[in-house]
């Protein structure tokens, strides 16, 4: 792959990933903590979404996936982690996905799994083929 281009598309990336942060239009939405521990707190969450789902932008949202949702007590950036790879798959709710991302990512992981809005430099798709790790997306 040529140099230029390679540049020229981590670049528009980088501006388009900066535009979002100052317009305040973030891709991804904050995480939605949710708590279960019981009959009564699945029933509340359900009702949350519900709740949330009569807004038509945050149902379209939690349609396509930008809406996350985290268990309450965990960490949401852990997306990023090694250590939150289970099993075969990755998956990444938010934010860039770079070369160092790749490279920390556990042996056994084959499979990348990227939110709406996550955008993936060349570089670490190229080092993803690499490692024969499938890159996909979901909710578009």
């Amino acid at each position: 792959m040529d140099k230029d281009l390679i540049r020229a598309l981590i670049r528009d990336v980088i501006a388009e990933e900066v535009k979002a942060v100052k317009t305040g239009k973030s891709p991804a939405a904050a995480p939605h903590a949710v708590r279960i521990t019981s009959d009564a707190d699945l029933a509340a969450f359900a009702k949350d979404v519900l709740r949330l789902a009569a807004d038509p932008q945050i149902r379209a949202a939690i349609e396509a996936g930008r809406h996350p949702f985290h268990l309450a007590g965990t960490t949401p950036s852990a997306a990023l982690s090694p250590a939150a790879a289970t099993g075969q798959s990755h998956r990444v709710d938010k934010g860039v996905v770079t070369e160092t991302v790749i490279a920390k990512l556990a042996k056994g992981v084959s499979r990348l799994i990227l939110a709406p809005g996550v955008s993936i430099t060349p570089l670490a798709r190229d080092k993803a083929k690499a490692r024969n790790i499938s890159v996909e997306r979901i909710g578009q």
